[in-house]
């Protein structure tokens, strides 16, 4: 695969040995173990690729001391561009196998970052979209049905539907919320346990937000694990405009990776929801 390529001839480049490149996931991006190294390479292909972003917003977050996954230091710390391919490198950590991050540890590392992100510099900050920005983009999406083909078209109106409403409920929500840093998107595949302890990645979706949007891309529990007070009618309808952000870009590219897995439980839920 080109992309792979690249990441390797990036990194050879940069003096580290790699002899057997393993694919890990191949969703939003490409992304590969270096191996032998302990650094994993993320190669941009997606619909909204912000590796810059997310990278500047890792190194503030780590220099902080938020439980975060950084970049690898053994290559410079820039978006990499070769072959026309966007390349960031990161810290490998191995999974263990029959380890679950409890909820309430999860919560605690949430809070964590969010605190941290309350301290990130007002520069990084101003280059952050709001999170109403990627929302904008998905009614975008879904009211063009060219760019959702195999989505059947009584589920594209019934998202389109859903989202109107949840917008509604939002812009009302919203007001008496407190917007700051947030992470934008830490579902439990972008949570890492390293040295003991949750770590999260993938900062391309990090934005200014209320924290309950955050919350809603993890199951209630961890809201309820949280620890401080919730604006309780916001996070219901985040979390519900969660699924229907979710469902919609993974159905725009249900085909590749293990998207189309994610793109049928989240239109599900939405009919369970709102259908009928």
């Amino acid at each position: 695969m080109v992309a792979i390529e690249a990441a390797v001839e990036v990194a050879a480049a940069c003096g580290v040995q790699v002899t057997e490149p393993l694919p890990l996931r191949s969703t939003n991006n490409i992304v590969v173990w270096l191996r032998p190294a302990m650094i994993v390479a993320k190669v941009g292909v997606g619909h909204h690729q912000r590796l810059a972003d997310e990278l500047r917003v890792a190194l503030e977050l780590s220099l902080l001391g938020a439980p975060v996954v950084p970049p690898a230091p053994e290559i410079p710390e820039v978006v990499h561009g070769l072959h026309g391919f966007d390349i960031t490198f990161w810290r490998y950590h191995p999974q263990p196998s029959g380890v679950t991050i409890s909820s309430t540890q999860l919560a605690r590392a949430l809070r964590r970052l969010h605190a941290s992100g309350r301290q990130i510099s007002t520069g990084v900050r101003a280059q952050l979209p709001s999170f109403l920005e990627e929302l904008g983009a998905v009614r975008a999406l879904l009211s063009d049905p060219s760019r959702l083909v195999l989505l059947a078209e009584g589920d594209r109106l019934l998202l389109l539907h859903v989202f109107d409403r949840l917008a509604a409920e939002l812009r009302t929500a919203i007001r008496s919320g407190v917007h700051q840093v947030i992470h934008g998107s830490p579902h439990r595949l972008n949570v890492l346990l390293a040295d003991g302890e949750p770590r999260f990645i993938d900062f391309e979706t990090a934005c200014i937000g209320p924290i309950e949007w955050d919350l809603a891309h993890l199951e209630p529990q961890v809201a309820r694990d949280y620890g401080e007070p919730l604006n309780d009618p916001l996070e219901r309808a985040c979390r519900d405009m969660a699924s229907v952000k979710t469902a919609a870009w993974c159905w725009a590219d249900v085909n590749r990776g293990d998207l189309r897995d994610h793109a049928e439980f989240h239109l599900a839920q939405i009919r369970r929801r709102f259908a009928g």
